[in-house]
């Protein structure tokens, strides 16, 4: 999961449905002025040292600037989980096709206070649900609701993340799954409003974990990033469609600047078309996330950015917002 880290729309997958979409939706894209980061604020992955910080919080950028943050909610949780274990990791927030709406997902996992030495009881004995929250204005928001998404020999429902697939016309959810008996996957399930979902079935098999795919409107390419590799650390692949094929572009993103990595986060510039930004969890170290850029997401050539993103933020999901919408959340 982002263990110790695209529903209606992520920004990448916004991005690339801006010519199809309903006028309201297109216009709002270009009127994108900050960026609304959700996440788990976890500082250690050796204990969970906070009741509450497996919870959803947020923060709004300032000055269209992802390397400066303001809480929102004075930096308490704004998303909190009454059902399922009652804790909640991976938050992935997304749009929707007409801007209507927006949903959270996260990952039905409470870890505090037992911490991660518990063998493997949350990967063969863990949660086959998704928490789910939605709104339309991204201050009020519904109570907390589980979906049931992975199979039956499902040891866990990790990282749960979401992009609209423009043939199914639906929602693609994805998430990180031990099998039992048969080995990890990246599952995938469709829906179109959260509620009822359609089969899981194997989507990715030897990508490791902790995915979340963008799509490039420029290049028209997916690319997915996911924790894999016998170093730890980050892999990116590439395909012309959500259902592939996905060709391995390179791996090892992050060597060198960090030891290891994972829960990964993808969004494009507000202002630089061109330019897409990549957050990696500096996990065992416990320094939360650390920042690269690339101006051409094709190469699959990350530079370390001069960001600042500072301590705190994890396992999370990072959206473009407008001006009016930045106001709402901080009144």
């Amino acid at each position: 999961m982002k263990t110790s880290s695209v529903i209606t729309l992520t920004l990448a997958s916004l991005a690339s449905l801006v010519s199809g979409l309903p006028s309201p939706l297109a216009a709002r894209q270009t009127q994108f002025a900050d960026y609304l980061f959700v996440y788990t604020r976890l500082l250690q992955f050796t204990g969970e040292g906070t009741e509450n910080g497996e919870q959803v919080y947020m923060s709004v950028s300032n000055w269209n600037d992802p390397g400066s943050w303001t809480p929102v909610n004075g930096g308490q949780p704004v998303l909190v989980s009454n059902v399922g274990e009652t804790g909640v990791r991976d938050p992935t927030i997304i749009r929707s096709p007409d801007g209507s709406t927006f949903y959270v997902i996260a990952t039905d996992l409470w870890v505090y206070p037992r911490g991660w030495n518990v063998g493997d009881d949350y990967t063969t004995k863990g949660s086959k649900n998704i928490v789910v929250w939605e709104s339309n204005d991204l201050v009020n928001w519904s109570e907390a609701r589980l979906a049931h998404v992975s199979p039956d020999n499902a040891g866990m429902t990790w990282a749960p993340d979401v992009i609209w697939h423009p043939e199914r016309g639906q929602y693609m959810v994805y998430w990180t799954t031990n099998l039992i008996g048969e080995g990890w996957f990246i599952m995938r399930s469709f829906t179109s409003d959260f509620h009822t979902f359609s089969p899981a079935e194997k989507y990715l098999t030897g990508a490791g974990m902790d995915c979340t795919i963008g799509h490039d409107v420029a290049g028209g390419a997916y690319h997915r990033i996911c924790k894999n590799g016998a170093d730890e650390l980050i892999e990116q692949a590439s395909a012309p469609s959500l259902d592939g094929p996905w060709n391995v572009v390179t791996g090892g993103i992050g060597s060198g600047t960090i030891p290891a990595g994972e829960g990964p986060l993808m969004f494009p510039d507000n202002d630089d078309p061109s330019k897409w930004h990549l957050f990696i969890d500096d996990f065992t170290r416990g320094a939360g996330y650390v920042p690269f850029e690339t101006n051409n997401i094709a190469s699959g050539q990350w530079s370390p950015s001069s960001l600042s993103i500072g301590p705190g933020y994890r396992h999370g999901y990072v959206i473009g917002i407008t001006a009016e919408e930045r106001a709402a959340l901080t009144a």
